[in-house]
Parts: C-alpha cells; sequence; structure tokens
C-alpha cells in the first residue's frame, strides 16, 4: 500500500495542467461528456457519451458518440460531482486507476516473485515515461488500467468473484478488457489452472457484455449507431479509404512502433525485456504469465493497427509487461553476480540511473506541449465575455479544425466556424477573428469594426453581432 500511496503523489505531477497538452483533445471530448452528465442529468444522457458542447438550445437534440463503452465517462462526472468541474477532478481518476494497476501488479509480482521483484516492477511502472505523462488523461486506455490489475491479481491468486468483476468493469470501460475473457481462460485451460465450468462463464463474460453495449447504443442513437461502429470499425482496421488516405503502410506501423517502444518504455526496459524473452523459453506457469502479458499488451495494436498508428499511448497496455519482465531480468543479472557484491550492486544502481534519466528531456517536452496551443485561452475568453446561451462563429474554419474541441469545451457555450455566408451572421451572436490565426483582409475587418461592436483581446477580437458601435 505503500508504494501505491507514493506512486500516486508522484503520478500527481501535473494534475492542474489544462486540457491543452498532446493528446489532451481526448481529455476535453470526455470531460465534456463527464460535465453533460450533471448538466441534463443521467436519465437524459441515458449513460452515454453526449458530444454536445454548451448548454444545449430549446428543441435540439442531444448528439451520442457510442464507439467505446460507456463507464470512463460517467467515472469522471462522479469525480466532477465530488470536486467540481476542475481539470484536476478530471485527471484524477486515470492517476488513481494507474496507482491501482502498480498497487495489484505489486502484490501479483510478491505472490509469483518476490518483494525485490514487486518493488522493482512498481519502479518501471510509476516512472515509465508512458505512465508519467499519460496517467493525467482520461481516456479509456488509461481509466482501465486499474481493472486490468484488479482482474490480472485476481486470476493469479483464484480469487474468482473479484475476477468476474475485474473482467466486467474492465469491458465496461475499455474494449481490451474483452481479449482477457479469451487468454485468461485459454491460459487457464493449459495449465488446468481453474475448473473448466468457471472457464466457460470467463468466456461467455465478453459475448454478453458486447451483447449489452449494442442493446446500450441502440437505446441512445437508434440504429445508426450499429452502423456507425461497423464505419470505424473498418476505419481503425485500415479497411476504408478515409484510413488508407492517412498512408499507413505496415513497414511504417512497424517502424512507428518500434520507436515509440525506445521512447515510451526506455531503451533500458526494452533491452531487459528483450533478454529475458531469449533466455526463458521455459514453460511454466510463471514465465507463460508474462508471456501472456506480452500477447495481450500488442494484441489491440496489432489488430487496430491504423488506431496505434495515430495514438502513441495505445502501447500503454504492454507497459505491465515490460515492468515486470524487466524487474525479472535485473534481479537475475544482480544474483548470477551475487558472489561479487560491489559489481552486483553497481549493476541495479546503473540500470536504474539509465532509466530514471534516460528520457527526462521528452517527458518535459510531452507536459509543456500545451503552451502554445491557443484554443484554450480563447476559449476562456470567450467564457468571460459571451453569455452562455450565445451561438459564436469564428472566422478561420482551418483553426476550429485543429483546436475546435478546446475552444468549445473552455468557452462551453455553441461554438462553429464560419465561411462569412449571410445566414451564418443572421444566426450568430458573436463574430470572433482568433488573433493565433487572423485571415480576414483589411477590407473586411473595416467593415465589421464600422457594423458592430467589439471587444479586443488579447485572444481575438469579439464582435457583437447584434450591437452597432
Amino acid at each position: 500500500m505503500l508504494i501505491s500511496l507514493l506512486s500516486f503523489i508522484i503520478l500527481l505531477y501535473g494534475v492542474n495542467l489544462p486540457f491543452a497538452g498532446q493528446h489532451d483533445w481526448n481529455s476535453v471530448m470526455y470531460a465534456n461528456a463527464a460535465r453533460n452528465h450533471l448538466r441534463y442529468g443521467l436519465p437524459a444522457t441515458k449513460l452515454g457519451v453526449v458530444t454536445s458542447f454548451g448548454p444545449k438550445h430549446p428543441n435540439e437534440p442531444l448528439g451520442f458518440f457510442s464507439h467505446y463503452p460507456p463507464l470512463m465517462p460517467l467515472l469522471l462526472a462522479g469525480s466532477f460531482s465530488i470536486f467540481g468541474v476542475t481539470e484536476w477532478a478530471a485527471r484524477l481518476v486515470p492517476i488513481i486507476s494507474s496507482a491501482v494497476l502498480i498497487y495489484f501488479m505489486f502484490k501479483l509480482a510478491a505472490y509469483l516473485w518476490d518483494l525485490p521483484t514487486a518493488v522493482l516492477t512498481s519502479i518501471f511502472l510509476t516512472f515509465s515515461p508512458m505512465l508519467l505523462y499519460y496517467s493525467k488523461i482520461p481516456v479509456h486506455e488509461t481509466v482501465v488500467l486499474g481493472f486490468l490489475g484488479l482482474t490480472f491479481w485476481a486470476y493469479v491468486t483464484k480469487h474468482y468473484r473479484l475476477l468476474i468483476l475485474g473482467l466486467i468493469l474492465s469491458q465496461l470501460t475499455s474494449w481490451a478488457g474483452y481479449y482477457l475473457s479469451l487468454y485468461l481462460p485459454l491460459h487457464g485451460l493449459i495449465f488446468s489452472y481453474l475448473p473448466r465450468r468457471k472457464l466457460l462463464i470467463l468466456f461467455l463474460i465478453a459475448p454478453v457484455m458486447f451483447l449489452l453495449h449494442n442493446f446500450h447504443s441502440f437505446w441512445v442513437s437508434g440504429s445508426q449507431a450499429q452502423a456507425s461502429l461497423w464505419q470505424v470499425f473498418l476505419f481503425r482496421l485500415n479497411l476504408n479509404a478515409d484510413a488508407q488516405s492517412y498512408g499507413m503502410t505496415i513497414s511504417g506501423f512497424l517502424s512507428r512502433q518500434s520507436r515509440w517502444i525506445l521512447i515510451y518504455f526506455t531503451r533500458v526496459l526494452t533491452l531487459l525485456s528483450t533478454a529475458w524473452l531469449l533466455i526463458n523459453t521455459r514453460l511454466n506457469f510463471k514465465n507463460s504469465f508474462v508471456w501472456l502479458l506480452l500477447i495481450f499488451g500488442f494484441t489491440h495494436n496489432l489488430i487496430f493497427r491504423h488506431l496505434s498508428f495515430i495514438h502513441d499511448y495505445m502501447l500503454i497496455y504492454a507497459l505491465p509487461f515490460f515492468a515486470l519482465s524487466s524487474s525479472i531480468m535485473l534481479l537475475k543479472l544482480y544474483r548470477r553476480l551475487a558472489h561479487n557484491f560491489a559489481l552486483s550492486v553497481f549493476i541495479i544502481c546503473l540500470g536504474l540511473i539509465l532509466f530514471l534519466t534516460e528520457r527526462i528531456g521528452y517527458v518535459q517536452g510531452l507536459f509543456a506541449s500545451g503552451k502554445t496551443n491557443p484554443g484554450v485561452p480563447l476559449g476562456k475568453t470567450l467564457s468571460q465575455h459571451t453569455p452562455p446561451e450565445a451561438k459564436i462563429i469564428i472566422t478561420s474554419t482551418q483553426f476550429m479544425r485543429y483546436y475546435d474541441v478546446f475552444v468549445r469545451y473552455y468557452a462551453d457555450r455553441y461554438v462553429s466556424a464560419t465561411t462569412f455566408a449571410p445566414s451564418e451572421l443572421e444566426n450568430a451572436d458573436y463574430l470572433v477573428i482568433p488573433k493565433a490565426h487572423d485571415i480576414v483582409s483589411p477590407e473586411l475587418k473595416q467593415k465589421l469594426f464600422g457594423s458592430y461592436s467589439h471587444i479586443d483581446t488579447p485572444e481575438g477580437i469579439i464582435f457583437n453581432l447584434h450591437q452597432q458601435p
């Protein structure tokens, strides 16, 4: 428990950062869905992911996103209801989940191996570049980590009811949880680890949960939900034209994954894990479980290659394998050199120092990646200078292509881009020229100044379309 508490405290670094950094568009999307749960109430949202930004106008239907299981935004909404709608309240959920993963991996390593292996595994998990940064991003892949840790530990220790609970919670949070309903029964069957009747129940959890997901999707979005899920399925498999326009190739995919492995798991862990794979060819129960972590860790990426080609954090499922196998390998080296105490201690210290220092600059860059995002300050400015029911149009479609979710979340208004069609101006309350991407000609700008009152802020010029100067 102490190890988990220390890990939790370490992972709190950056908890107050705005949703502006690398892949924080996910944070914005799901924090908005959580805020909508509180705004409209669970009966209105039907426990689904509501994508609408800003207060809903009369007779305007809610928009739903049904491509993922629904539990994660509900957990964020629970945190918001307790602590308020803040960045740190949203980021707290994946941080807790990461600390729970570390707790259960510590217990698992201590149960199958020993205390030193458990301590090293916790260190490698906590200080991996992957977890140091992405434990703050509230997405399905991070929030499910604690449930996966519970599932692994419950399986190894034969806590059957907790194992069922872990599988259900994992599958309510992320698609990756479904793989364990196949891998754990197969592993249990090979090693006769659980009775076949119990293994069959574990296997059947996944189809039942998928059926329930489809019923829920139909409830919130109607028949188009299944069609949309099928299209995104093809997209993530790189099988439709939209996906193929990204130009992903098998060699490009493997090259990018290899580079990200070295970045997010470090060269030290990659080397130690590779060494473990080369020397542990004997398939006893302990070794086979590490192999199971490896296979599970890369399944989602190998199936949904297009998804993992774009999102580096999809590799997070492989983190338990790298942490555990590296710990086993490093301690094996230490014990082989135990006759030379000074050398064995030097090996342990060198491995840890290299691991801890290898990617410091890269991690710092990740935490600083939001400093140049102009969508957040513009959104906050619009929230200060416009009423909640305002309809706002931005003068740059290109700006909104990259920053729309950030502007909409922090403005908490109905915001869209304009091509300056007369009908768009008639239906809007405010027009905004973002200073980060000002493409308005001097002539048109002069006309706007002469026709509407305005507020000149550091982030943009806000024109009131219902008020003359």
